[in-house]
């Protein structure tokens, strides 16, 4: 009775191991994996471990990689391509926009950057800036990484083509591999400066006073308008310079210029900002002691004297500039007062 016992055993193990499983669509063999293992515990952790685990070839493409045996369920998904953009022209920074691709809000991000399409590769660090330090402190939330609002990669290289890639960490488990990479170029720094009048757009430019009355305030024939456009992330300043004073060779005297309110003085001269504007950035605006009002004006020296400032790269800013002057009754009649002024834009790039 015990002998058959074991043939009865003997039998139904063979055709165990002999059978696979399978059906009219397939047949799945060498399904014996993960078939051993043990466990390890104490009060503080679980530790499960598997034997007999298959090895196998890595499966690869464009967008993924899954590497054979199983996959830890902790892993992050690979984050897609980032957005990554120069949406104001700009010279030395890029703008990215992290795509979470469904992960945890908990989960953290590295970014890689690279100028040779990853031949050379840097790491957007958490000042935004690009360096050779990859460690876990790299890695932020999406959150840290400036949201749906996205961060500014700031010090790069002008006129530059630039690739970006991200990979993702969750928890205290195994980080992604980069997903997909994007491309964004800088530019390089750009002025556009000009300056006209309200009455030509040619030169030689001419701004004149007619028939200066005594004890009247008399305004230019014109406005000197100033154009300015730049990419310069600090913005800049505009200067102005003159011979300081309306001078009349014929009658051999100048009406001097000085910051006054030429409402209450006998006599004078200057300059002062009466319009600001422009199409985005900025923004311009203008500068003691050319910004009063009413007839506050500026003096002019011989000295360049700030007179216009941006704080930001500034698109199409426009700004004019009135002259006005006031005589009184012994002030020498002569039409050849006359007076040269010069503008001069510096940025900070």
């Amino acid at each position: 009775m015990f002998g058959l016992t074991k043939i009865s055993i003997s039998l139904m193990l063979a055709g165990l191991l002999a059978a696979a499983p399978t059906s009219l669509n397939f047949t799945l063999k060498s399904y014996d994996f993960g078939n051993g293992g043990d466990t390890s515990t104490s009060l503080n952790y679980g530790l499960n471990s598997e034997t007999g685990e298959q090895s196998g070839n890595q499966l690869t493409s464009l967008s993924y990689k899954i590497n054979s045996g199983n996959q830890n369920l902790q892993n992050a998904n690979v984050p897609v391509a980032p957005t990554f953009t120069n949406p104001s022209s700009e010279y030395n920074r890029l703008k990215i926009i992290i795509n979470t691709s469904n992960n945890p809000t908990d989960t953290k991000y590295e970014i890689a950057i690279s100028s040779d399409s990853f031949i050379t590769t840097n790491y957007v660090q958490t000042d935004n800036t690009v360096g050779a330090t990859s460690s876990v402190a790299q890695f932020q939330t999406y959150t840290s990484w400036g949201g749906a609002s996205g961060v500014w990669i700031v010090g790069l290289t002008e006129n530059t083509s630039y690739q970006v890639k991200v990979r993702a960490l969750q928890g205290n488990y195994t980080g992604t591999a980069f997903g997909p990479t994007a491309t964004a170029s800088t530019v390089l720094p750009s002025l556009t400066f000009s300056v006209q009048t309200s009455l030509s757009a040619s030169p030689p430019y001419s701004i004149g006073f007619s028939g200066l009355a005594a004890g009247v305030v008399s305004s230019g024939s014109a406005t000197a308008e100033i154009g300015l456009t730049t990419n310069s992330n600090n913005g800049g300043l505009v200067y102005v310079k003159s011979t300081g004073a309306l001078t009349s060779a014929l009658a051999s005297t100048s009406i001097a210029s000085a910051s006054a309110d030429l409402s209450v003085a006998s006599s004078g001269y200057g300059a002062i900002v009466t319009s600001v504007s422009q199409s985005s950035g900025g923004p311009i605006s203008s500068v003691a002691p050319f910004n009063g009002v009413s007839n506050n004006v500026g003096g002019l020296t011989t000295a360049f004297q700030k007179i216009l400032t941006t704080s930001a790269s500034l698109t199409a800013g426009v700004a004019s500039v009135t002259l006005k002057a006031k005589v009184d009754s012994i002030t020498p009649s002569s039409t050849d007062y006359s007076d040269s002024l010069t503008f001069v834009a510096s940025m900070l790039y």
